[in-house]
């Protein structure tokens, strides 16, 4: 059981994200844990290191296709009976703000994910053969997404 159950928020804020109820969520975790570590540091130090992590792990300057589309920040992602969703997360709650983009299972041909000791690194080959790289945080749910993606894309 993930300590942030992202699912649950995900089903908890279905009608205000435009999930309809015969839609299954699936799967769900938040993306690119990292993204937000120089704010919390603040000022000019802050900035410095979240430029650093920024280019390191959401450089999106090589990016095509459908792939450029994926969102530099951190998200929640959810895997749904029919499309991959990516959300803004409030600030405050932790909960799916609105839809940012998103994709049916059609235009997906792989979702690869590895467990490391830091997080849940993933891939998404689209079906123009771009791919965008994000990462699972640990304890939202992200160890499950594996065999989700598995159980739609094998």
């Amino acid at each position: 059981m993930p300590l942030n159950n992202v699912v649950k928020k995900f089903e908890k804020s279905r009608e205000k994200i435009g999930i309809s109820p015969d839609e299954q969520i699936l799967a769900g975790c938040m993306t690119d844990p990292k993204a937000a570590v120089g704010l919390a540091i603040g000022g000019v130090a802050g900035a410095a290191v979240q430029s650093a992590i920024d280019k390191k792990t959401n450089d999106r300057s090589t990016a095509v296709g459908r792939a450029a589309s994926w969102p530099t920040g951190r998200h929640l992602l959810a895997i749904t009976s029919k499309r991959v969703v990516i959300c803004r997360m409030s600030a405050m709650t932790g909960k799916p703000k609105e839809v940012v983009v998103e994709w049916p299972h059609g235009d997906i041909t792989a979702f690869d994910i590895e467990k490391k000791a830091t997080g849940y690194p993933f891939a998404i080959t689209f079906v123009d053969g771009s791919v965008a790289h994000g990462e699972g945080a640990r304890g939202t749910g992200a160890d499950l997404i594996g065999d989700t993606a598995a159980s739609i894309w094998n």
